[in-house]
């Protein structure tokens, strides 16, 4: 999904797996969606997953963990950016 990888966009693509990043593909392959909902979408269950559906107050996360986290909602925004600003990646 994304063209043109740095460090952090390819260790997120690396976290999320090939079937997470095929179910946000799959999304943006349907007519009624607009571009970059599959990775907004994707976005939106990272969070949900490690923050919103969290009963109680947060513990604190060992760097490992937050850098994990991290670099798969990076990966996100970059396919986000890439969806819907196609000519940034002419230039």
């Amino acid at each position: 999904m994304i063209k043109s990888h740095d460090q952090w966009s390819q260790l997120g693509e690396q976290y999320l797996g090939e079937h997470n990043i095929s179910w946000a593909e799959k999304m943006e392959s349907f007519n009624t969606q607009a571009p970059g909902s599959g990775p907004l979408t994707l976005m939106k269950a990272i969070m949900n997953d490690y923050w919103a559906d969290v009963p109680g107050k947060t513990q604190d996360w060992p760097a490992e963990h937050v850098d994990m986290v991290m670099a798969k909602l990076y990966w996100c925004w970059v396919a986000w950016l890439e969806a819907t600003h196609p000519e940034s990646e002419e230039e």
